[in-house]
């Protein structure tokens, strides 16, 4: 996801207050510090935290950082603690991180990572580093190396030949890599810790002008600018800056004005951002959660709780219990008195299928938005802050939703979505094939869904698409963010899709055509149709293959499709599932390859 305003607040609200506590320690231990980076910035335009910056960073000369390693262990409040290698060997920093308690801030690549995670600020040690540019490029490629093994010993984020998941990583060849991976198996982390701080802190004996973080080229500051720091005003409390801090920035930056306000900067948010206490906005609580729900006791509460930890919360959550037999609604009734604070309602109904179960529970939901969310599938913490942000740039919408990843065992593959923010049409998206909304992704106006009449009950197979479609028949507009903010759950239990049952809906796919309407919809419901057919024929439903071949023969776009459900159709029924699944197998892993 993308801040919104709201976000950036709190989280603002959080780093000042680790700042202080982190200047406290300093004033009590006598340990100077001095801002620097994005900090810098702040405090020499802003004299706060850059409106869109996220994090706050300090340095501190090797000595002083390592006394202040030794020493804010004991000194730091409960609600703090020190994250570095020796007091967390787990960690993938070099660096030190002062964290808070009972709040999270995980970017993508750490997560699932056995450490302290909490919202943080940023403390580097600063060293020496040799005046001549040979040396300097030379030491900068051996920290470089050994910094990257010691990342590896925590995690690999090079999964793609060599191309990093870290926005400060670069990417690796196939050589480095293999170096990487051999020297991290080979030697333990505390021994390339060991080395690392040896060539960090090489020159620190000698009589070189720059102090450096040695991986960053730019970021030199002058041994006399901190060593007079001067006080400056930060966020309404007085922080230490080097000296002529113009000059620092200059050196670093460049033309610093590209760092003076821009209309909507936003940075990315990390994957999971959760506070104390729950935060909601004007938009937030008008969002209403629909979750359907029928024997998923395996996935239920991994979805309730992504629901229950999103940094901006819904107004409400909505579960209807379309009759499971399962423990599913125990599970839910667990949950809801766990967190009396998320708003959570729990509906029960008879088995009426999961259009029955949506209908249900958008007629009962108090807010203006629905947001879908299948109990397969779950968000990332980020998604109703998304949403909320898509609402402010685009209030006209009728329909938002994100991209997607989807989720087998362990692995994670990013689904074919819009490559771009903005207004959409799913039809054209489709015929491309980049999936533009399913039901988990979306959140849509509640009087619109009203005004068509809902998902079409009885229907078992592309109700979501028939819904699609008919908004935009109506003339109806989406929005898309291609932050991935939902997980789609490929080996979910009980998918709709894997079952099939006779239909009893008043409605079909094919009645969606019209002739006077535009090409690209009416491609779009052949595309559907046959999909649907697709699945019916693998599972015995040859009589309504065969009536949806006749129908969609008009398509041109999906002739492939068509193709395939022919040749299905003529198998014996017996033999379509092996067949098919070959097929879908093949299909998959051309896709999870990028192909």
């Amino acid at each position: 996801m993308k801040y919104n305003s709201a976000l950036l607040r709190r989280l603002h609200v959080e780093l000042i207050d680790i700042l202080r506590e982190v200047i406290r320690v300093c004033d009590k231990a006598g340990i100077p510090y001095f801002v620097q980076g994005g900090t810098a910035i702040g405090v020499h335009f802003f004299e706060d935290i850059v409106p869109w910056d996220d994090d706050i960073d300090l340095g501190m000369t090797r000595p002083n950082y390592e006394r202040f390693l030794r020493e804010a262990p004991a000194l730091l409040g409960e609600e703090y603690v020190l994250q570095e290698f020796n007091t967390e060997p787990n960690t993938p920093f070099y660096f030190a991180k002062v964290r808070k308690r009972g709040t999270r801030f995980v970017e993508s690549e750490w997560v699932g990572l056995n450490i302290e995670d909490g919202i943080y600020i940023d403390i580097f040690p600063y060293d020496l580093i040799p005046d001549n540019e040979r040396l300097r490029r030379r030491q900068r490629a051996k920290v470089g190396f050994w910094v990257n093994c010691f990342i590896a010993k925590s995690v690999w984020i090079w999964p793609w030949l060599g191309k990093a998941n870290n926005g400060t990583a670069k990417p690796k060849s196939l050589l480095s890599c293999a170096a990487l991976r051999i020297v991290s198996a080979l030697i333990s982390k505390k021994a390339i810790y060991e080395r690392l701080q040896r060539e960090l802190t090489r020159y620190n004996n000698t009589s070189a002008s720059y102090y450096n973080i040695v991986r960053m080229p730019k970021d030199m500051i002058r041994k006399e600018a901190i060593e007079h720091l001067e006080e400056r005003q930060f966020g309404g409390i007085r922080v230490m800056a080097p000296s002529d801090l113009e000059s620092y920035l200059r050196s670093h930056y460049g033309d610093i004005q590209k760092w003076l306000p821009e209309d909507k900067r936003l940075n990315h948010a990390p994957e999971i951002l959760s506070f104390r206490s729950r935060l909601t906005t004007n938009e937030s609580q008008r969002i209403s959660v629909v979750i359907p729900l029928y024997n998923k006791a395996a996935e239920v509460e991994r979805c309730l709780r992504s629901v229950v930890a999103q940094s901006i919360a819904p107004g409400e959550v909505i579960i209807v219990d379309d009759g499971s037999t399962d423990d599913s609604r125990q599970i839910c009734e667990r949950i809801i008195a766990e967190h009396p604070e998320a708003n959570i309602r729990l509906i029960t109904q008879p088995n009426s299928g999961v259009s029955a179960a949506r209908n249900r529970g958008i007629s009962a939901a108090r807010g203006e938005y629905i947001a879908l969310l299948d109990a397969d599938d779950y968000y990332t913490s980020g998604y109703i802050a998304e949403i909320c942000r898509l609402m402010e740039y685009y209030p006209n919408a009728d329909a938002y939703s994100t991209a997607f990843d989807i989720v087998e065992g362990t692995k994670r593959t990013a689904a074919r979505t819009p490559r771009h923010e903005g207004y959409f049409r799913p039809d054209i998206e489709a015929l491309d094939r980049r999936y533009g909304i399913i039901p988990s992704t979306a959140t849509l106006r509640r009087d619109t869904i009203l005004t068509l009449g809902g998902f079409p009950e009885g229907m078992r197979l592309g109700e979501d698409q028939w819904l699609w479609i008919r908004m935009m028949q109506e003339g109806c507009t989406f929005c898309f963010s291609p932050m991935s903010l939902v997980r789609y759950s490929k080996q979910a239990s009980n998918r709709s899709a894997a079952i099939y049952r006779t239909e009893e809906s008043e409605h079909t796919i094919a009645e969606l055509y019209t002739a006077d309407q535009m090409p690209t919809l009416n491609e779009y419901i052949a595309r559907v149709g046959i999909g649907k057919a697709i699945t019916q024929c693998v599972r015995g439903g040859t009589e309504d293959a065969q009536k949806a071949i006749e129908t969609f023969s008009y398509t041109r776009s999906s002739r492939s499709q068509l193709r395939r459900l022919r040749i299905l159709n003529s198998l014996p029924a017996g033999l379509r599932p092996v067949v098919d699944s070959i097929y879908s197998s093949l299909a998959w892993l051309l896709m999870r390859r990028g192909l």
